[in-house]
């Protein structure tokens, strides 16, 4: 949903692992059940692409959006940010300045931990409350909005 949500009026470039769904946004068409991304992607002018590699595409970016699987372990009582873990550390041996939103759900003080980890303070967090089946309609009518950070950049993402 934050991919089609930005390309309305940005250059959006959307990674995915899995080459089907990118064939799918590719074409048009959504991976999702959710009547106003598939209404969007059919029938709005979307500045969007899908890739599974990001090549060159972090150099030239204003932003990067997180939106990744952090699983939560019931048994160890820890949310799994592996995943984010890694994309961070990818991202910022590519630029270090470039700021990161995380949508994903984490554990408390995550985002401050790797802005230690990183020297910066442009990692940031906005919780996401979408509906499934709705995310796009919610984004596009959020109940609230939350950003970690009162700096200009989180200015610029509320």
């Amino acid at each position: 949903s934050n991919a089609v949500l930005l390309a309305q009026s940005n250059e959006v470039v959307g990674l995915e692992i899995d080459q089907k769904k990118v064939d799918l946004i590719n074409n048009k068409k959504s991976p999702l059940k959710d009547d106003y991304i598939i209404d969007y992607l059919a029938r709005r002018d979307l500045d969007l692409v899908a890739k599974t590699k990001a090549d060159e595409d972090f150099k030239d970016a204003d932003l990067v959006i997180l939106a990744l699987p952090t699983n939560y372990d019931e048994v160890e009582g820890f949310f799994d940010t592996s995943f984010l873990d890694d994309a961070i550390k990818m991202i910022k041996d590519i630029r270090a300045d470039l700021p990161i939103l995380i949508k994903s759900t984490m554990p408390i003080g995550y985002t401050g931990g790797k802005n230690r980890e990183f020297a910066c303070d442009n990692i940031i967090f906005s919780p996401e409350f979408l509906r499934e089946g709705r995310a796009l309609y919610d984004s596009l009518h959020p109940s609230r909005i939350i950003v970690s950070d009162k700096s200009q950049i989180g200015e610029k993402i509320a």
